[in-house]
């Protein structure tokens, strides 16, 4: 029952600081895809740097660098960006966040302890998820994308519009 637990605030927290904080749900879900790149690209690099200044020389830290590779570009984008989605836009933002939500879970879990890892591995939910992965993936770089398409307008149409409404 805690697994099934800790799977389910991995994917709420990320999802209520978006929609709670109306922070953009895709470039939430594109930073966290930033981060995954980080980890895979950098990790055994900053694994070193740190253990170059740990005084145990059995530095056990990997996993927990790899997670704050990941995590650390979606905090910074909530940081910034809070408050960015209003109005309207605040429904069609929820997509976006749950994905963002659910590939914050298929992110994390193979990044923690092996023993926690297998925990959550049998649980019948996870089983679920991770068949859904790549719906997950590709649902979720469909709404962001989408999801800037339609919010985002263009500064000469901004201004065309309200060049019309003077006169």
């Amino acid at each position: 029952m805690t697994h099934l637990v800790i799977l389910a605030l991995l994917a709420a927290v990320p999802l209520l600081a978006i929609l709670l904080l109306r922070v953009n749900g895709a470039i939430a879900f594109m930073s966290l895809c930033l981060g995954s790149v980080l980890v895979t690209y950098t990790s055994s690099d900053v694994t070193s740097v740190i253990g170059g200044f740990s005084a145990s020389k059995n530095f056990v830290g990997n996993q927990w660098a790899q997670i704050a590779l990941l995590v650390v570009p979606f905090f910074l984008t909530v940081l910034f960006t809070r408050g960015s989605v209003k109005g309207a836009k605040s429904v069609t933002n929820v997509l976006p966040a749950l994905a963002t939500g659910l590939l914050c879970v298929l992110l994390v879990v193979p990044l923690l302890p092996a023993d926690l890892q297998q925990q959550i591995y049998s649980q019948p939910a996870w089983h679920q998820l991770s068949n859904a992965q790549t719906a997950v993936i590709l649902g979720g770089a469909l709404f962001s994308l989408m999801f800037l398409l339609f919010t985002h307008r263009r500064k000469h149409e901004e201004e065309g519009k309200k060049k019309h409404h003077k006169d």
